[in-house]
């Protein structure tokens, strides 16, 4: 299992980090627009400082047609690395450009992904992570959970290297149910994980904690024992 950050703010890359297992970074034109990063590779650069070179990160491109997007790949690439992950929306440009880049050797990062159909000819094309987008699939009425699920059987039954790339979530619940159905990533907004751990009952039971130590030891501590 892995689970990545999927924000470009600079200050919750560094806070998520230092805190959760994290394996990489996912980012998307909708994504940096919220930093205004007018310098782009400028600010790929920093983020790939501040996660080092064991976490992945997955930068996409804005082109429409095969040959642009791979222009645009070997833009992305000599910038910032061959090791970035390079993501494409799964369209039928799209696919072409998955698999001429993924014969290439280029990691790539099929994006956009809505159906399983859409999956499938990804992972036949190369790529090597699904981004399904989760809430987005539930608000037109698309069984988010259902496509996960078929596309991580369908992985596990012929061996594939690729893995399901779960994003585009609203609650803590479409994590947990997305990593339940088989995807083996999750891509969270850091504030979700905080949700997840910032709750009444979590505060209580360490308060709970804390005051049956103190009846017994008062205000020693472990270290003082």
């Amino acid at each position: 299992m892995e689970l990545m950050l999927d924000t470009a703010n600079l200050e919750e890359i560094q806070r998520g980090i230092s805190l959760y297992p994290i394996s990489g970074v996912t980012t998307n034109p909708s994504i940096i627009k919220e930093e205004r990063a007018q310098d782009f590779f400028g600010h790929m650069k920093s983020i790939r400082t501040l996660i080092g070179h064991q976490r992945s990160l997955h930068v996409q491109v804005v082109a429409d047609a095969c040959p642009s997007i791979i222009s645009e790949a070997e833009k992305i690439l000599s910038e910032l690395g061959d090791e970035t992950f390079i993501k494409i929306p799964v369209t039928e440009e799209g696919l072409k450009a998955i698999r001429l880049l993924s014969e290439r050797g280029v990691s790539v990062t099929a994006t956009a992904v809505y159906t399983t159909i859409q999956g499938i000819l990804a992972m036949l094309s190369g790529a090597r992570y699904i981004a399904v987008y989760y809430n987005r699939m539930l608000n037109i009425d698309i069984d988010a959970p259902k496509v996960i699920k078929e596309l991580s059987g369908l992985l596990w039954a012929n061996a594939g290297c690729c893995q399901v790339l779960a994003a585009s979530f609203k609650n803590v619940s479409e994590i947990t149910t997305a990593y339940a159905q088989g995807a083996s990533c999750c891509t969270v907004a850091p504030s979700l994980l905080s949700t997840g751990l910032h709750m009444p009952s979590i505060a209580k039971a360490v308060d709970d904690f804390h005051a049956s130590w103190q009846q017994v030891y008062g205000d020693k501590t472990l270290l003082d024992l």
